[in-house]
């Protein structure tokens, strides 16, 4: 019996600089067939180039991430749905792995880590291994019905999109696992000010959120607890460089997040 097509989707946008190395690591799946759909926004770099060298299938849009993971769901033809993005790399069996593991769930969690060429993008995978331990995250492989049974991503929404699709899976009742193959997320020179100025980006757009998405943000968040101490005695061992630095990100993230929150009530 032949496997079921996978379709991988990727909405791109002027990601020269990452999207080789993401469609590398899918044509270097031990697993077969895959289809891979590239979503553009509007690129004016090599992006779109470098992709038609690899005879991948091409959406052209000017709508943003959510929407741009929906049109792709819409064109792909497969029995499941892997949602990436470009700056991502695929361990070599992970999409084996999902398929043999969708035997038992209807959509699966792959745990990412995070490499950086600077300090601060490297002290960011602390986090990550939090998540790694504590089997938590946001699904990205699951059976293409079930996508369109929870009505897909959000394409009102510019930030959080993957959050909230997940927990409409949760609230449908699917079972959802977790891979051991991971997900390596390039996150290139990242610098401690453009950590803080995410996070900003994202206290900012939760108004927006709240006001536009299917699920209550304070119940995600809620949901979200882990367990820390374990992974930071580990990381003490086996990276005890990063861990001032996680640190420091931690505290300043905290007291940006009570800024910004204290500023809204006042406003």
């Amino acid at each position: 019996m032949s496997n079921e097509l996978v379709s991988v989707v990727i909405p791109t946008y002027n990601n020269q600089d990452t999207i080789a190395v993401c469609l590398d690591s899918i044509r270097s799946q031990t697993y077969e067939p895959i289809e891979v759909i590239v979503v553009d926004g509007g690129s004016s770099d090599r992006t779109i180039s470098i992709c038609k060298n690899y005879g991948v299938s091409i959406v052209n849009t000017d709508l943003g991430m959510a929407a741009s993971r929906l049109e792709g769901a819409r064109e792909s033809e497969g029995e499941y749905l892997f949602h990436i993005d470009s700056d991502m790399e695929l361990s070599e069996k992970v999409v084996e792995e999902c398929v043999d593991n969708m035997k038992e769930y209807d959509a699966l969690i792959i745990p990412e880590i995070n490499v950086g060429d600077t300090y601060w993008a490297q002290c960011t995978d602390i986090g990550k291994s939090i998540s790694r331990e504590n089997k938590v995250g946001n699904a990205r492989f699951l059976i293409r019905d079930l996508y369109f049974k929870v009505d897909g991503h959000n394409p009102e929404l510019l930030h959080r999109e993957d959050r909230e699709f997940h927990e409409l899976l949760e609230m449908e009742g699917s079972s959802i696992g977790h891979t051991t193959e991971c997900i390596i997320h390039h996150i290139g020179k990242m610098r401690l000010i453009d950590i803080l100025l995410k996070r900003y980006r994202y206290l900012l757009s939760l108004e927006d959120f709240n006001a536009k998405s299917r699920v209550n943000e304070e119940k995600i968040e809620n949901k979200r607890q882990v367990n820390h101490a374990s992974v930071i005695f580990k990381e003490l061992k086996d990276r005890p460089s990063l861990i001032p630095g996680y640190v420091l990100i931690t505290i300043l993230i905290s007291t940006l997040t009570s800024l910004v929150r204290m500023q809204h009530k006042i406003l």
